[in-house]
C-alpha cells in the first residue's frame, strides 16, 4: 500500500513539475493585430508606432481616427487624418504611412457605400 501511494505521488509530483517548466517558457509578445474596417485592414498600429513620439495635438488625432474607422465615420476619420498630415513636425516619412493609411480608409468607405441597398423606387 505504501510502495503504491509513494509511485502515485511521484508520479503526480512529475506530472507537476512538467506543467510549470511548460508554463514557463518565454514567448515572443504577439504580433499586433491589424483591425479591419470596411472589409480592409487598416494599419492603425503602423499609424501609431509612426507617430508615438509626435505631440499631444498628433495623438488626439489619432483617437478621432480610430473613432472615425470604429464607428463607420469614415470622413471623421479621413479629416483627422489631414489634419493629422498639417501638424507642424510631421516627417515625410511619417506623411507616407499616414497617405497610406488614408488610403486604406479610402477603400473601406467604398465598401461601405457599396454595401448599402439601393433606395427603392
Amino acid at each position: 500500500m505504501i510502495k503504491k501511494t509513494t509511485w502515485i505521488l511521484g508520479i503526480a509530483l512529475a506530472g507537476l513539475v512538467a506543467m510549470a517548466g511548460a508554463g514557463c517558457s518565454k514567448s515572443e509578445t504577439p504580433a499586433q493585430k491589424i483591425p479591419t474596417y470596411g472589409k480592409v485592414a487598416v494599419d492603425m498600429p503602423k499609424l501609431r508606432k509612426a507617430l508615438e513620439t509626435a505631440g499631444p495635438d498628433a495623438q488626439t488625432q489619432i483617437r478621432n481616427v480610430n473613432l472615425g474607422l470604429r464607428y463607420g465615420k469614415y470622413v471623421d476619420a479621413l479629416m483627422a487624418l489631414d489634419k493629422l498630415k498639417e501638424l507642424p513636425g510631421i516627417t515625410d516619412a511619417q506623411k507616407k504611412v499616414i497617405d497610406e493609411v488614408a488610403e486604406q480608409a479610402k477603400e473601406a468607405a467604398k465598401n461601405q457605400e457599396a454595401s448599402k441597398p439601393a433606395p427603392a423606387q
